[in-house]
Parts: C-alpha cells; structure tokens; sequence
C-alpha cells in the first residue's frame, strides 16, 4: 500500500474508533441519567406494568401540534432548570420528559424533578411554569426505539390497549403521556420513548 494511503487509513481507523469509544461513553452516560422509581408489577416483553410513588414536577402549557409544543415545552424547562430564567441554583436533569394531549389541542410537557428534592428545594419557577407534585399511581407501559417524528404513536397506542384489554386492567381515564429518555443526537435505535396508561390497581 502506499505510504500515503496507509497513513489515511491509519488516520481513519483510529478516527473511527475514538467515535466509537465517544459514542459508548455517551450512551452510558444517557442511560446513567436519574429516573424517578417505581415497583415493577408485571414485565410482558415490550410492555410493563409499574407503580409510582408521588413526584415533584416542572410543568408549561404549549398549544399546538405534538411535536412544536414539545420543542417549545422542553425549552422553556430547560431554561428553568438550567437556572436561565430565574434567580438560583440549577436542578439536575433527570428522564422522562413527559408530554401529555389537554383540552383544545393543548399540551403539558413536564420535566420529573430529582427524587430527593422537596418543594422548598426547588427554585421559584418563572411565568409560563409551575411546580407540581403528581400523586401515586399505577401505569401500564409499552416501550419502543426510534426518533419520535419517525414513530406512529397511533399504532404503538392501540398495541398497548390490547395489551391493557387482554390483561383486563381498567384505564382510569387519566390522559396518555408520551414519555422520552433520549437527547435528539441519540440515534433511533438507540432511542428509549414510551407510552403510559394510568390503570386502576
């Protein structure tokens, strides 16, 4: 082989590896990001039946279609936690960021608040955000990969009201949150999203 050549495969070789080893450090890092806790109930492949204790959330109120309103949604919170649009400290991140359809095609999006933060640990939220402690409940959940704009949330729906029917759980009527785990430069399959459906215990 040339020595040129040799040199540029050397070059890429080694180049691919470090974003290889970048690309693993990355992923554990997401997959190390805190989630609030919950008792596993049932596991049934993709779908899982959980409780969850209370928790403290972030919450705005975008309107508009599903995927504006959680672009807009999640900056707002980021800017809240990241302490950009208050006086004070900032709040680590944690997962899920949950999003949920209201009335009049109005959306909730909600950033969890770490576990072992109360309310008086928490700074004054700014206008357009509020603090709310979600109370206990049971959730039936079907998990799935990619980028949300390439997934048919309809579809992966009426997978989980099957699966809610056969088992004969009884939705509480509370809306369906869409929940994501992943950064946007987290490739598709890579990707952990979820749907969760409040079920009577």
């Amino acid at each position: 082989m040339d020595p040129k050549w040799k040199k540029w495969a050397i070059g890429g070789g080694l180049l691919a590896g470090l974003a290889l080893v970048g690309g693993a450090r990355y992923l554990i890092r997401e997959r190390a990001t805190p989630e609030p806790p919950f008792a596993p109930v049932e596991e049934d492949g993709p779908f899982a039946l959980r409780d969850y204790g209370s928790m403290w959330v972030a919450q705005t109120s975008v309107a508009g279609e599903r995927r504006p309103a959680i672009r807009a949604g999640f900056k707002t919170l980021a800017d809240y936690i990241f302490a950009r649009s208050h006086d004070g400290d900032e709040v680590p991140m944690t997962v899920p960021v949950m999003q949920e359809e209201g009335e009049a095609s109005t959306w909730t999006v909600r950033f969890v608040m770490p576990e072992d933060y109360a309310r008086a640990d928490l700074p004054d939220p700014p206008a357009g955000v509020t603090l709310e402690q979600l109370p206990p409940r049971r959730v039936a959940v079907i998990e799935f990969d990619g980028r949300p704009e390439d997934v048919d949330f309809d579809v992966e729906e009426a997978h989980l009201t099957e699966w809610i029917a056969a088992k004969g759980f009884k939705p509480t009527g509370a809306p369906m949150v869409h929940a994501f785990y992943n950064s946007p430069a987290m490739p598709g399959p890579l990707r952990r999203n979820e749907l969760w459906i409040e079920v009577e215990r």
